[in-house]
């Protein structure tokens, strides 16, 4: 027989370890059942842990969306906190889903644990589709006992990014139709209304107002192949650039000097940011791996290199209010409510607090942002109609010249 180390959860909530005598690993974890635990954590004394895992292999190719983690996590968050273990969950879970791929990764998570993996250490052979904050969290939420509690809290942070997504995109519907308008207008002139002018009215010198429309429009219609794979090689062009660290700074800093700008590109980084924050530190997680962990979550880099300083100064022993201060990651006017938490002793309701005060501050400089825009779109509309109406009377009136030269 050999010798197998456990940790358990007790009553689904007590964490207990200790070590049990088995022939296999199924059968130690059966005997830990028995005792009326709950095991997370199985591996034999004689064995380093990463060698029993050793065939649990990273699995990618499937895509994942928001909606696809928030159908994943609360039909497993709902079956955790009725007391059901987390082998019959994920087991309810691939057959009752009516997604497949939610049914693939359900089963393979399941055989991982049942192979003596913990559920964080299974989701790490999907990474790629959860990401390192789930399984952070996941995984505090296992240490603590309060796997349950924990996931509810990753589908509240879930849900909240797909409301700022759908926001951005109602957002972004409007200008969309504007520019689709324009873009109709433009062939429109360009391919039909003005050759239709010069052919009816038999114009001998086109106005170049007229001819700059009429050429591209025969060009884009006449090239259009070449016109595509120059917009997929630049799209791929810009795209490699912006894997490159100093030009994402570079674009970063230049976008903090717009100020409605910068309001978004602040709030939209600190939403995430104070989500994660609450949630990691109210799983028990120590405040600055919690802010480790907030930090990943923001990808304009001149955020992140503040949140970052943060991570420092609170590491070096300074209070976390100075060093919010001193990197100038949070707006003044929050600057009170981490002040209050911290004297208090209340940091898990603070960052909640600052969660909710940073999405109302996101929701308004959206709104500043589309107010700004909008009229700026419609300008630039008028300009471009004005320009057709320049070049229809220019074209009206050579043609009323040549009719007129005509006789």
């Amino acid at each position: 027989m050999a010798k197998y180390f456990y940790r358990a959860l007790k009553n689904q909530k007590e964490l207990v370890t200790g070590y049990v005598e088995a022939h296999t690993q199924r059968e130690a974890r059966d005997t830990v059942r028995k005792m009326g635990f709950l095991p997370t954590y199985i591996y034999e004394e004689n064995l380093k842990p990463h060698e029993q895992n050793k065939n649990f292999k990273k699995h990618s190719g499937i895509k994942f969306t928001i909606s696809d983690k928030i159908v994943f996590t609360s039909e497993l968050q709902v079956l955790l906190s009725s007391g059901i273990s987390i082998f019959e969950s994920l087991e309810s879970v691939a057959r009752y889903s009516p997604k497949p791929k939610i049914v693939r990764i359900a089963n393979e998570l399941n055989k991982a644990i049942k192979g003596g993996a913990t559920f964080s250490e299974a989701l790490k052979m999907y990474s790629d589709v959860f990401g390192e904050i789930y399984i952070a969290l996941c995984y505090s939420g296992e240490t603590a006992g309060s796997l349950p509690e924990v996931l509810n809290y990753i589908l509240s942070l879930l849900r909240k990014q797909s409301d700022l997504k759908g926001k951005l995109i109602q957002m972004s519907i409007y200008p969309a139709i504007l520019v689709l308008m324009l873009i109709v207008l433009f062939f429109g002139m360009g391919g039909f209304v003005f050759p239709m002018l010069i052919k009816s009215l038999s114009v001998e010198h086109v106005p170049p107002t007229v001819s700059v429309l009429t050429d591209s429009v025969s060009f884009i219609c006449k090239y259009w192949w070449f016109m595509l794979i120059t917009g997929i090689g630049c799209a791929y062009g810009i795209n490699i650039m912006f894997g490159f660290g100093k030009l994402k700074t570079a674009i970063s800093n230049f976008l903090m000097k717009f100020p409605l700008i910068a309001g978004c590109v602040q709030y939209f980084s600190l939403a995430h940011y104070m989500s994660v924050l609450h949630i990691a530190y109210e799983s028990g997680i120590p405040i600055v791996e919690a802010m480790n962990m907030a930090v990943k979550t923001i990808s304009n880099k001149v955020m992140q290199k503040r949140a970052a300083d943060v991570v420092q100064f609170v590491s070096a022993g300074e209070a976390l209010t100075d060093a919010y201060y001193k990197s100038q990651l949070i707006p003044g006017i929050l600057m009170p409510l981490i002040a209050t938490g911290e004297k208090t002793g209340k940091l898990g309701q603070m960052f909640r607090d600052a969660s909710i005060a940073v999405e109302k501050k996101l929701d308004m400089a959206i709104k500043a942002l589309a107010s700004a825009f909008e009229p700026a779109l419609i300008i630039v509309i008028g300009i471009c109609v004005g320009y057709f109406l320049i070049a229809f009377v220019q074209m009206y009136t050579q043609g009323l010249s040549s009719i007129m030269n005509a006789f």
